[in-house]
């Protein structure tokens, strides 16, 4: 029985806080000065009579008709001739900047008043998904017309219901002071309804239908606020010339929709002293929000509100918020940690002697499958690819993300025999939007080294963060958050292939820098050169067991080959090289050779 009623309240309490209340999702204030805010204001602009033989030209982006003065947004309609008319005003439209389906819409405002006049705060269909007007609905939250100055218009038009046929929907209510006073005209729209609300006090409602010719209410719409001149209502008295300018003057708009659940948002990962970091949460009418932070972080702006901003320190920890509302009274926690800032010249991302594959995963795919396994401390990777375009690839998710600022270079050891002569391979790196570094050139290893010994491939993503979604965009190398590898993919990729191929010492590192170009009588020669299948590697100098790292460059730069020897005689495959020319790189004691071979 216990449980029966915590499970009760639980789901009451659940409700209260998500259900019953409603956010601010959408508002212009009006405390700025100018024209209309542009990112929430469009115009439409014309004087066709607008399907009501109205007289009135809209304009776009002239104070005269539309400006933000004195903390209040001024419609002006105005007796000048102007594109054909004879008079001026606005219409503003929140189309593509501010589109709901299903809200609620407050509106303060005093509207312009004199004979001849038609004020209205309204709706219209975004997308017009049912057909042309009225089709796909109209809702008119407050109408008015200035002959007749004691009552305001509420009404809705769908097919079934409209002004064209006599049959439209709505009432009036009485208010004699429309013109001098504010008030606040209110949509309350759902699923199953619509309630409109003069200060609160509701005088119209119209219910939904499962027909879409009396309720096209389910789909998206946005709010539109003018001044017409005339028209067949509006100008059904004529036209008072003596009441210009007139003008409605709005407070605010407000746009609310119920309250996703409450949670806190912002970023899961900062770095040590970031500053100006936000966090929010739902913005709940008359919630109340206090926030706390780790000791050594700070809230710089809004305690009190829905949304801070915060200077981390240089620690982990929590950030809280102890939300209240009525009865209501809750604690949301957001754990936040430290991005791995990397010093030195190297960073281990994963070398696998602890056994942990559990950040490795394959892509969902029922033509290509991955195994992962642990061999000797190395990862082996065993793949049946069926479909090389899919593409097929694997990921490795880094435990926190890493900034690469300074460290650029992403390097592994990799061996295979390439049996199937399948083993291709290229490696992006993904920030913590998910933007890779897939844009052309990327790191690609067309040429692998089958000898069954491991060999180091790197690349130097200096100059290389560009991404293709967005076209242009930019990876945020501060935030690299995974790599991914691609195998046997894409046109040089093969159907029907199995094979495997083993990784090791997975890190990021300092490029390698400066060159010191191949004199004469050089430590090393090579033999043939031009070549064929191989290439013979000399040493001058006894290596013994010195480290001699060759690196193999296409002419575009990216790196194709790489091999760790200690002898001073060696070999290179080039069987799987293509004619051209390359860049052949040795590393040998900390100093940098280079010679230009060509494979014919």
């Amino acid at each position: 029985m216990k449980q029966i009623l915590f499970s009760i309240v639980l789901l009451l309490i659940i409700g209260m806080a998500n259900a019953q209340y409603k956010e601010l999702v959408w508002s212009d204030e009006f405390d700025y000065t100018g024209l209309p805010n542009t990112q929430k204001w469009s115009y439409d602009v014309g004087g066709s009579g607008w399907g009501n033989n109205e007289l009135q030209y809209y304009t776009e982006n002239r104070t005269e008709n539309a400006r933000v003065e004195n903390g209040t947004l001024i419609i002006e309609a105005r007796k000048e001739s102007f594109g054909g008319m004879n008079y001026t005003s606005a219409r503003l439209v929140t189309r593509n900047k501010g589109d709901w389906k299903y809200a609620r819409i407050e509106v303060r405002a005093k509207v312009a008043g004199g004979r001849g006049t038609w004020p209205a705060i309204w709706m219209l269909p975004t997308y017009w998904e049912y057909g042309s007007w009225p089709a796909s609905g109209e809702i008119d939250i407050m109408e008015y017309v200035g002959y007749d100055p004691t009552k305001i218009h509420g009404t809705v038009h769908t097919q079934a219901f409209n002004h064209s046929i006599g049959t439209q929907v709505g009432t009036s209510y009485p208010l004699s002071d429309a013109e001098t006073n504010f008030h606040v005209y209110t949509l309350d729209w759902s699923e199953t309804k619509i309630d409109l609300y003069v200060d609160e006090n509701k005088y119209f409602t119209f219910n939904s239908s499962s027909e879409w010719e009396k309720w096209p209410f389910n789909k998206t719409f946005h709010l539109l606020l003018n001044v017409a001149i005339g028209g067949n209502w509006g100008g059904a008295q004529g036209v008072d010339d003596n009441i210009f300018p007139t003008r409605m003057v709005v407070d605010y708009v407000r746009v609310y929709q119920d309250a996703a659940p409450i949670d806190i948002v912002g970023n899961e990962f900062v770095k040590k002293n970031e500053t100006s970091l936000t966090y929010s949460a739902a913005n709940i009418v008359g919630g109340n929000y206090v926030w706390s932070v780790p000791s050594d972080a700070q809230i710089i702006e809004g305690q009190g509100t829905n949304s801070i901003k915060v200077n981390w320190g240089q620690t982990e920890g929590d950030v809280k918020l102890v939300f209240t509302k009525d009865e209501f009274n809750q604690t949301y926690t957001k754990t936040v940690k430290l991005i791995v800032e990397p010093s030195g010249d190297n960073y281990s991302i994963h070398n696998f002697e602890n056994q942990n594959i559990e950040n490795i995963k394959a892509a969902e795919s029922t033509e290509n499958t991955f195994t992962f396994s642990v061999e000797q401390n190395s990862l082996k990777v065993k793949y049946d690819v069926q479909n090389a375009a899919a593409p097929p690839y694997f990921t490795i998710e880094f435990d926190r993300p890493i900034d690469m600022s300074n460290l650029s270079e992403l390097a592994f050891d990799m061996k295979t025999f390439n049996l199937s002569n399948s083993v291709i391979l290229r490696a992006d790196l993904v920030d913590a939007s998910g933007r890779k570094t897939d844009a052309t050139p990327v790191f690609s290893i067309y040429s692998v080294n089958n000898d069954g010994n491991f060999h180091t491939y790197q690349r130097d993503f200096t100059g290389h963060w560009i991404t293709t979604l967005p076209y242009g965009g930019t990876v945020d190398k501060s935030r690299i958050v995974k790599a991914i590898f691609y195998v046997n993919y894409g046109v040089y990729g093969k159907n029907n292939k199995q094979d495997s191929l083993w990784f090791d010492n997975i890190q990021i590192r300092k490029a390698s820098t400066g060159v010191e170009k191949i004199e004469k009588n050089s430590i090393f020669s090579l033999y043939p050169n031009p070549c064929q299948d191989f290439i013979k590697i000399s040493m001058s100098e006894n290596a013994g067991n010195d480290e001699i790292i060759t690196e193999i460059y296409a002419i575009d730069g990216q790196i194709i080959h790489s091999q760790k020897n200690y002898e001073p005689e060696f070999l290179i495959q080039l069987l799987n090289f293509e004619k051209g020319n390359y860049f052949i790189k040795i590393k040998y004691k900390n100093k940098i050779y280079i010679h230009k071979i060509i494979k014919i």
